[in-house]
């Protein structure tokens, strides 16, 4: 990848949860999150994106109880687009 300093903003965020999914996926590959990494990771870099009531364990039940039961980038990818939603911008959007 070329110098991070010459990424956009939403590049160099894009690049931090990469990351931070890299980070966090340990027992499986680096491709994907077994459930426990998946909560480790919710509940440490994204606790106020997604507090405890959020669902999350109904989206951890529903990788499957079996132990390799696994989270792809793209699920993930789709997991932050959800907390997302909740993010209420308090001015407005450039260009608006």
């Amino acid at each position: 990848m070329e110098d991070a300093q010459e990424f956009s903003d939403v590049e160099r965020a894009i690049e931090t949860l990469i990351k931070n999914f890299h980070q966090y996926s340990v027992e499986g590959g680096k491709e994907t999150l077994t459930p426990s990494e998946l909560r480790d990771l919710v509940t440490q870099q994204l606790p106020h994106l997604m507090p405890n009531n959020c669902g999350l364990e109904e989206k951890i039940a529903n990788l499957g109880s079996c132990k390799d039961s696994k989270l792809e980038f793209g699920t993930f990818w789709e997991l932050i687009g959800e907390a997302a939603k909740s993010v209420k911008l308090e001015s407005p959007v450039r260009g608006s």
